[in-house]
């Protein structure tokens, strides 16, 4: 056998590898026959474990953990409220109008159509153009009417699950962080005494995973709040729908700017027509993102994702396919999880077997 082969199976018979891999095993078998179950729990981790990004730095500035807490908790039940009452309802007024709208641009982009395919006549056939592109706009507007009914009806969570995230993820997140020492200590009592592995790999997934997580949500919050605030001044009727749309694209990797352009271009349509004006949201929309993806994004992220993008791509891709949107929203973190795992356990001076 070669010998970097052989130092590599080395490495990983250690009873560290081999207890980390059970404990990581462990975890993907849970998510994958009890993902639903424990998504609200899942859900209150990480909310927890963003709350505590904002403890710690008052903890520092020598305010009491029992003071940061009931600060920081208060502040986020705040913002859970104002969801529920201000920014909810008004996305579904939002999406309500536009579905009540949408029959306005078909009978726009049909006259405003017909000329463009008489302008060309010369060049192509012009009923066939016309049929085939006015065919195109009724079955983008059969299409467009179906998702947002759909979304409206039922793709928003049903009242029981809304009454478990409303009371049980709240009530999770306020023990983890008010108990967390306590929590960190009754689980490392199942952990073994040689941690050194298993420390390493926290520590790197701590900087890689941690960082990501509260750097998209600052990214989201301020692209959101900027979008709007743009939107809002050229006059687009729908500047709160596509501002949340943009804030939320950041959490999908490249796709995510490419899927919200098509409703910028034709919310843009709905409200000036085929007219100059109908770019204008477009453009915001263009340079809002290249001073997101070429200033903001770095100067939140910083140096916590060492993933090249087309490995961004490979694991959008392979996690989407595995838990559908959920892996989608995930597929960074996870990337940066397996990442950090094979760097650490395969780096040169893990622990081998004496």
């Amino acid at each position: 056998m070669p010998q970097f082969l052989a130092g590599y199976l080395q490495r990983l018979l250690t009873p560290q590898f081999m207890g980390l891999f059970l404990a990581l095993l462990t975890a993907i078998l849970m998510l994958v026959f009890f993902g639903s179950a424990l998504a609200p729990y899942l859900t209150a981790v990480i909310l927890a474990y963003l709350l505590e990004g904002i403890i710690r730095p008052l903890e520092r500035l020598r305010v009491p953990r029992w003071l940061a807490v009931t600060v920081v908790f208060s502040l986020f039940m705040l913002l859970v409220i104002a969801v529920l009452f201000v920014f909810l309802p008004a996305m579904i007024q939002e999406l309500s109008r536009v579905s009540a709208e949408i029959p306005k641009v078909t009978i726009t982009l049909k006259s405003q159509l017909h000329h463009l395919t008489e302008w060309g006549s010369r060049w192509i056939d012009s009923p066939f153009a016309e049929n085939m592109i006015v065919g195109l706009v009724e079955k983008s507007q059969e299409w467009a009417a179906e998702s947002i009914s759909a979304l409206l009806k039922g793709g928003l969570p049903g009242l029981l699950s809304m009454l478990i995230y409303l009371f049980l993820v709240p009530f999770l997140v306020f023990f983890f962080i008010k108990d967390k020492t306590g929590l960190l200590a009754a689980f490392e009592r199942y952990l073994p005494r040689d941690r050194r592995l298993l420390n390493r790999v926290m520590h790197e997934v701590g900087i890689g995973v941690g960082g990501y997580i509260r750097g998209k949500v600052w990214e989201m919050l301020l692209l959101g709040l900027s979008s709007y605030i743009a939107f809002a001044l050229i006059g687009f009727q729908y500047a709160f729908l596509v501002a949340v749309l943009t804030g939320l694209s950041v959490l999908i990797p490249f796709l995510g700017l490419a899927v919200v352009t098509v409703p910028v271009v034709v919310l843009g349509v709905l409200q000036w027509g085929l007219t100059w004006e109908a770019a204008n949201p477009l453009i915001v929309y263009g340079v809002l993102q290249l001073i997101d993806g070429n200033l903001v994004a770095p100067l939140i992220l910083g140096e916590t994702v060492h993933v090249h993008p087309t490995t961004i791509m490979l694991a959008v891709l392979t996690f989407g396919s595995v838990w559908g949107v959920a892996g989608v929203f995930f597929a960074v973190p996870l990337a940066v999880l397996v990442k950090s795992v094979l760097e650490v356990t395969l780096a040169s001076d893990a622990p081998q077997v004496p």
